[in-house]
């Protein structure tokens, strides 16, 4: 589907807990790799939402940190044994970075991923709710080559009310890959692109200033309410997004 709708690339994640993390299965990983060749897609990064669910912030030792720091060694390993460059590791959720104590937990945990990926030339890529000059404290403290920031267009207006396109003029010399979504009035994906009130056009075109050529995964949730309103056919508001994207920033004039 993603190759029919002109698409070039994916983001995979890991699987939850509960299910045995499923790309960590050599069969799963196999016709993955199989069929992104077959339909030219490649797969560009790959992401651990289970932290949504079992946060790096937890303590040591508990039972939601276990499962946290086996997701992030099993999206490593998949991401080495499927030759993917990026593994995304979110703090949302549970683990939405909150106290100076959270904070340091999750250096902590980054610090873990980046020396076992670093072995493997993989890159680990932090996505959060970060200020900027807490973002340029965390790259610090951690303090490793292989750790780089996953960008997304929407979150850091919806949950901070920051300027994103400010937050891409300071911080883009660590972004390494980019989520693209819109919403409008508190709500997460709940508009196309450019028609939100997340500053999207004015968020792309500082990218585009910044000579950005990396990866652009579009994030938008075309069968959920309020944006699945916008028409009867999800398929259809993903190809209008795909439509704004390609002709209104990646090849517009100016």
């Amino acid at each position: 589907m993603a190759s029919e709708l002109g698409l070039e690339g994916i983001q995979l994640d890991i699987g939850s807990y509960e299910r045995g993390f499923p790309l960590s299965r050599p069969s799963i990983q196999k016709a993955y790799v199989e069929y992104a060749k077959k339909y030219n897609i490649t797969i560009t990064s790959l992401a651990v939402r289970e932290l949504d669910r079992h946060g790096m912030t937890r303590k040591d030792g508990t039972v939601e940190k276990e499962i946290a720091v086996e997701a992030i060694l099993k999206a490593i390993s998949a991401a080495e044994a499927m030759n993917i460059p990026i593994v995304m590791l979110p703090s949302f959720e549970d683990g939405e970075i909150k106290t100076d104590r959270d904070f340091q937990r999750v250096v902590n945990c980054l610090k873990m991923a980046c020396e076992e990926a670093e072995k493997k030339n993989i890159i680990i890529a932090t996505e959060n709710l970060l200020s900027i000059e807490e973002t340029k404290q965390l790259f610090n403290l951690v303090n490793k080559p292989n750790l780089r920031l996953y960008f997304d267009t929407q979150n850091y207006h919806l949950r901070r009310n920051y300027n994103v396109a400010s937050m891409v003029e300071e911080l883009f010399p660590y972004i390494c890959e980019i989520h693209v979504k819109d919403g409008r009035d508190g709500h997460m994906s709940g508009a196309l692109l450019g028609e939100g009130d997340s500053g999207f056009f004015e968020t792309m075109e500082v990218l585009r200033e910044k000579n950005y050529s990396g990866w652009i995964l579009l994030e938008n949730y075309y069968d959920l309410r309020p944006l699945s309103l916008e028409g009867d056919d999800p398929i259809e508001l993903l190809r209008r997004d795909i439509s704004i994207l390609k002709t209104q920033v990646l090849y517009s004039n100016g």
